[in-house]
C-alpha cells in the first residue's frame, strides 16, 4: 500500500474513532499500527467495519506508533515480527498474543520469462526492494539460496521509495527483479510485466522456500496489560473478522475495497485478495512453539544473527477470551 492509500485509510480510521469519544476506559483500546504495515492490518479494519468490535462492546482509538494518546485503557500494538523482537532485545516487556499474518505478503519476480531465469541470471540481476521493509531483502536472499544456490551481493540490492518508483525501475530496466508486496505485485503480474518466481503470499510456498512457518505480524501489548478484560473481547472481535475474511465471497469482499484505498479498483482489489487471503491467520492462534519456529527462521535469515538466543517464551502471552 502506497502513502496515498495509507493516508486515506488513516483518515477513515480517525473518523471511525470520533463517534466513540466519552467511552469508559474499561471499554477502550488504544490501537497503534506500526507505520508501513498497510494491508497486514486489514483484519482490524474489517473488525470495525463489520461491527464486531461494537458487538463486543469495544471502542477503538486508532493511530500509529508515533501518536501520543491520552491514557484510557490498554494499548494494543500491531507489530511486524522483527519489530517485536527488536523491542524485546531492548528490554521492553512487550508480548504478542494474537497472529494476524502468517506468511510474508511479498513476491520475488523478474522482468524475464521464467525459462530465462537460472543461477547466472541472479548473480548479476539488480533486485528492487521497498524502503522501510527490513525483511524484503533477507527473505529474497533466502529464497535465492534455497532455489538457485545464489547469495546476492550488497551491490545488487536497490532500495526504492515506493510503488511508482519500483514500477518505473522495472519497466525501464534499472532493476531486473523486484521483491515487493501489494497492490503493485498483482498489477505487474496482470500486466505481464513481472513473472513471479517465488510467491511468499502463499503459506505453503513460503514454508517451502524459507524452511518453515513465519508469523509476520502480531497483536502485542505490554506485559502489565495482558490481563485487562477488554483485550479478551477485542480478541474475539478480531477472530470473527479473520474467520469472515477466510471465507467471504467476492461480492462481500468487494464492498470493502475502499479500506485499501481501492474503491475505484474493485476488480484489482479482488484479484489481490485472491492472492493474499491465505496469508491471514484464520483463528489468530499464537503459542510459544509457533513463535519459537518463527524466531528460529528469523535468526537464520541473512543479517538475523542478532535474534539468535532470544527466548521465544518472553515474547508470547495468553489473553483469556471473554465469554461469548
Amino acid at each position: 500500500m502506497d502513502r496515498r492509500r495509507w493516508m486515506r485509510w488513516a483518515a477513515a480510521a480517525a473518523w471511525m474513532g470520533v463517534a466513540g469519544a466519552g467511552h469508559a476506559a474499561d471499554d477502550t483500546v488504544q490501537l497503534r499500527v506500526q507505520a508501513g504495515l498497510g494491508l497486514r492490518a486489514l483484519p482490524l479494519w474489517l473488525a470495525q467495519r463489520l461491527g464486531y468490535l461494537a458487538q463486543h462492546g469495544v471502542h477503538v482509538r486508532w493511530g500509529t506508533e508515533l501518536d501520543d494518546f491520552e491514557p484510557a485503557g490498554p494499548t494494543v500494538h500491531v507489530l511486524a515480527l522483527q519489530t517485536l523482537a527488536q523491542r524485546a532485545l531492548q528490554g521492553q516487556p512487550v508480548r504478542a498474543w494474537m497472529a494476524l499474518v502468517r506468511s510474508p505478503q511479498l513476491g520475488l519476480g523478474t522482468a524475464a520469462p521464467s525459462a530465462q531465469v537460472d543461477a547466472s541470471y541472479w548473480r548479476s540481476a539488480r533486485i528492487g526492494v521497498p524502503t522501510g521493509t527490513e525483511l524484503a531483502a533477507p527473505l529474497a536472499a533466502q529464497v535465492l539460496m534455497q532455489r538457485w544456490g545464489v547469495l546476492p551481493s550488497t551491490r545488487q540490492w536497490v532500495v526504492l521509495r515506493g510503488p511508482a518508483q519500483a514500477q518505473a525501475a522495472l519497466l525501464e530496466g534499472q532493476v531486473q527483479a523486484l521483491c515487493w508486496g501489494e497492490p503493485l505485485l498483482t498489477q505487474l503480474e496482470l500486466a505481464g510485466a513481472l513473472h513471479v518466481q517465488a510467491d511468499l503470499r502463499h503459506p505453503q510456498q513460503s514454508q517451502r522456500w524459507l524452511g518453515g512457518p513465519l508469523v509476520c505480524t502480531c497483536l502485542c501489548c505490554m506485559a502489565d496489560d495482558v490481563g485487562h478484560p477488554v483485550l479478551g473481547r477485542f480478541a474475539l472481535a478480531v477472530q470473527r473478522a479473520l474467520r469472515w475474511l477466510s471465507s467471504a465471497s467476492a461480492i462481500d469482499l468487494a464492498e470493502h475495497a475502499e479500506v485499501a484505498g481501492m474503491a475505484h479498483e474493485r476488480a484489482l482489489f479482488l484479484q489481490m485478495m485472491d492472492r493474499l487471503r491465505a496469508t491471514y491467520s484464520v483463528e489468530g492462534a499464537l503459542d510459544v512453539t509457533t513463535m519459537r519456529q518463527s524466531m528460529r527462521l528469523l535468526a537464520a535469515l541473512p543479517g538475523g544473527v542478532t535474534y539468535q538466543g532470544l527466548d521465544a517464551a518472553r515474547l508470547v502471552a495468553r489473553v483469556p477470551l471473554a465469554a461469548g
